[in-house]
């Protein structure tokens, strides 16, 4: 019978690349929360003017759509070009 096992530093880099893939994950989700979150806040909840929230807004919405596809890139990506192969 051969149980061939991952080497150590395999599944370590393994175990790394999965909290990686969620915590870039929370962070697009935290990015695309907060840019919402200021779009559509009030003037009593971010006193800012009205200008300057759309601009941080969006900006803070940009951001984590960049984020999204540069860890959709890495983390999913890759997976499916090495099941192939």
């Amino acid at each position: 019978m051969n149980y061939s096992r991952r080497p150590l530093r395999e599944r370590q880099t393994s175990t790394y690349e999965n909290i990686m893939k969620y915590v870039s994950m929370l962070m697009v989700l935290l990015y695309f929360g907060f840019g919402l979150y200021v779009l559509l806040s009030s003037p009593q909840q971010i006193p800012f003017p009205r200008e300057y929230k759309i601009i941080l807004g969006g900006l803070l919405l940009f951001y984590g759509f960049i984020r999204f596809v540069r860890a959709y890139q890495q983390y999913f990506k890759k997976s499916r070009r090495n099941e192939e192969d």
